[in-house]
């Protein structure tokens, strides 16, 4: 037992995320929490969806037409999982959604896209010396297979959820914006010198 004085507590844990555990998550674990310091947030890695028991793709709503299962699968960000299936590590992701599902209803859930650039100010002659152009990145939702980009109303070009894409823009201030396949979407400002 830590002496008094550390303000060590004692709690319980997601054992994937390390963050606090919701109903959903299956695996716990107890660990140290120092109140007022440690970082604190809650699991947003493990989620129920509803899968239809037949074909096994999940759908956004029980809308009464078909038997459906709930289950607890990982969205994790595009980023980590690129890297645990670099590593190897099998993850339980969700199943794609049934094609007749409307993308206004799956808009309405999960995450936005997070837009990953060097900063607000970038030096395109940098960039240029070094890249073929502005890497534009994304992390997505699990399950997200394609992102759309787009420079203020004009739109630069597609790629998959966990590629990169290069742009070649002229100097100014633009409002990129990254819009994935599931509806969702969010922008970022960017001076481009």
């Amino acid at each position: 037992m830590p002496p008094p004085e550390l303000n060590l507590k004692r709690i319980e844990f997601c054992a994937v995320s390390g963050q606090l555990p919701t109903a959903s998550c299956p695996h716990r674990t107890e660990s140290w929490f120092i109140p007022g310091i440690s970082p604190i947030a809650t699991c947003d890695i493990h989620r129920e969806v509803l899968v239809d028991a037949s074909t096994g793709l999940r759908v956004a709503q029980d809308d009464g037409s078909r038997t459906l299962k709930r289950d607890v699968y990982e969205f994790w960000p595009s980023d980590l999982l690129a890297l645990f299936e670099r590593a190897g590590v099998p993850r339980k992701l969700p199943p794609p959604f049934l094609s007749t599902i409307d993308n206004e209803l799956l808009s309405r859930g999960g995450h936005p896209p997070k837009i990953n650039l060097p900063g607000t100010e970038i030096s395109i002659s940098q960039t240029s010396a070094n890249t073929p152009g502005i890497p534009l990145r994304a992390e997505t939702e699990t399950g997200v297979r394609k992102l759309y980009w787009f420079a203020d109303k004009t739109f630069i070009g597609a790629c998959n959820a966990h590629e990169v894409l290069c742009w070649k823009p002229a100097p100014g201030v633009y409002q990129l914006t990254a819009l994935y396949d599931h509806g969702r979407s969010a922008s970022r400002s960017v001076i481009l010198r």
